[in-house]
C-alpha cells in the first residue's frame, strides 16, 4: 500500500474529511507562491545564496501541498464510494 494511501486511512481514522486536506493543500500553495516571491526579492538584492533559504522553504512547502491533495484526493474517492453503498443499503 502506498503512503498516502496509508495516511488517507489514517486521517479517516481520526475523523478528517477530504475538504480539510484541500484547505490545507491551498494554504501551503500559498505560502509556496510567497517564499518564491521572497527568494526572487532576495536573489535580487543579495544574490543567490541568501535565496536559497527561502527557495528551499517554497520547495518544501509545494512538497507539502502536493502530499495533502493527493491525500485528498483519496479521502474523496473513499467518501464517494462509502455514500454509493450506503445508498445501495437503503434501497
Amino acid at each position: 500500500m502506498a503512503l498516502h494511501d496509508q495516511l488517507a486511512q489514517k486521517a479517516t481514522k481520526k475523523g478528517k474529511h477530504a475538504s480539510d486536506f484541500f484547505a490545507a493543500a491551498q494554504k501551503h500553495a500559498n505560502a509556496t507562491w510567497f517564499y518564491l516571491i521572497v527568494a526572487a526579492a532576495v536573489w535580487y538584492f543579495f544574490g543567490w545564496l541568501w535565496a536559497l533559504i527561502p527557495a528551499t522553504l517554497g520547495g518544501y512547502t509545494a512538497f507539502q501541498s502536493i502530499s495533502a491533495t493527493m491525500i485528498a484526493t483519496r479521502l474523496e474517492s473513499h467518501e464517494f464510494n462509502s455514500g454509493a453503498s450506503d445508498l445501495h443499503m437503503s434501497k
